[in-house]
């Protein structure tokens, strides 16, 4: 240690800077030099040097293989559970009891169609339940939208996967199905310029159309966080004080988020013993700034439901939004319609359209007509001359038998 201890006074030992340079020079001895040199040689052919090293090494790699193990127990625990957590209701600390905020998380991966949406070329794409009998609700109007109200079984055509159904179990038109209904309104500062008259239509929507003998709805506001203000009931009065209080819970859209929590209301509903009629009333420009979900996740879970979506956006004729596409796929997808108010004054008239179409709905079931699980195309023909608007859900999934 004496040796080593002179090289590092010899190596302090420092001269003032050279004139016009500004570097400084380091004066020792040739032999020090060396020594100095060989040190960092000598230090690494020390055997407790050589014992740190290992025991070093092995602490990391450890430390690695935890990490590592811990990220693939998470990712695992996340993939079992999303389906359950994706819209688990999680009250927030201080929350009134008449409404909660809804925390989603990611669907897992593994029940995603890959790329663009088309799930009938993506074998495998599966859900938990079979499919006996597959139950369709369309509604049919003549080119003027008027709503079309005598045709029998023998003018409908039905293809399954482009196969002709044979047959149909049942075919009716149902004028007083129980409603489960959902109101999903946008609170964002997209649309808060127009959200007092969008409440207000929705009042005036829920005291015509709601009927507590038979009927339950839910109300949901959407902005940066998705709220319900008041959970499935068939009290008017709980569902029209819910509205009146709803306000922008947080900054963003969560747009997508906000529907497939909506369509994800349903289940908790029970199961069903008779035929219902689910449907999402949504009032947004459908701008959505970020979310878990994304469109084709939001119309499989409403297909996989039997959930029609209702879409209504606020703004001028000649104002023709980027995001109105995206409600109008939303709507043509699951056997809803697409509507555009260029004020408040057009809200009661649609409104009105949309209450006549949930009150009228033909109804038809049938066996698949083939066993392939996945992802099933609809498509509803109706056998007359004249030229007909059919609005129905485009497919409905069926797991391996």
């Amino acid at each position: 240690m004496g040796r080593v201890g002179s090289l590092f006074v010899a190596a302090a030992d420092v001269r003032s800077p050279s004139a016009g340079t500004g570097f400084l020079d380091i004066a020792l001895p040739a032999r020090d030099w060396q020594l100095l040199l060989k040190l960092p040689g000598r230090i690494a052919d020390n055997s407790i040097v050589h014992k740190s090293a290992i025991v070093i090494g092995l602490t990391l790699a450890l430390s690695v293989a935890t990490l590592a193990g811990i990220g693939e127990w998470a990712a695992g625990g996340s993939g079992n559970s999303a389906g359950a957590s994706a819209s688990a209701p999680v009250a927030a600390p201080g929350q009134n009891a008449g409404s909660r905020v809804l925390a989603l998380a990611p669907m897992p991966m593994n029940l995603l169609p890959a790329g663009s949406y088309s799930p009938a070329g993506i074998p495998g794409y599966t859900v938990s339940r079979t499919v006996p009998e597959v139950r369709l609700q369309f509604t049919v109007a003549d080119e003027h939208g008027r709503l079309i109200h005598d045709l029998a079984a023998e003018d409908i055509r039905i293809l399954d996967n482009h196969v002709p159904v044979e047959h149909f179990s049942d075919f009716a038109r149902e004028e007083n199905l129980p409603l489960r209904l959902g109101i999903v309104l946008d609170t964002s500062d997209s649309v808060k310029r127009v959200l007092p008259e969008e409440k207000a239509a929705a009042l005036n929507f829920l005291d015509r159309i709601l009927r507590p003998q038979s009927d339950r709805a839910f109300v949901m506001g959407f902005g940066g966080e998705i709220r319900i203000w008041q959970a499935s009931t068939a009290d008017r009065a709980q569902l029209m004080d819910a509205v009146g209080r709803l306000h922008q819970p947080g900054w963003g859209t969560r747009f997508y988020d906000a529907l497939y929590a909506a369509c994800n209301e349903y289940p908790s509903y029970g199961d069903e013993s008779s035929l219902v009629h689910r449907a999402i009333v949504v009032l947004s420009d459908g701008d959505g700034t970020y979310s878990f979900h994304d469109l084709r996740d939001v119309i499989a879970i409403a297909q996989r439901g039997e959930v029609q979506i209702y879409a209504l956006a606020m703004h001028g004729k000649k104002q023709v939004s980027r995001t109105d596409a995206v409600l109008q796929r939303l709507a043509e997808q699951t056997g809803g319609r697409f509507y555009v108010a260029q004020s408040s004054r057009d809200l009661e008239g649609i409104f009105a359209e949309i209450e006549q179409e949930l009150r009228t709905q033909y109804y038809v079931s049938f066996p698949p007509q083939q066993v392939t699980p996945g992802f099933h195309a609809l498509q509803v023909q109706v056998r007359t001359p004249q030229k007909m608007q059919v609005h129905a859900r485009q497919g409905y999934y069926a797991a391996a038998q």
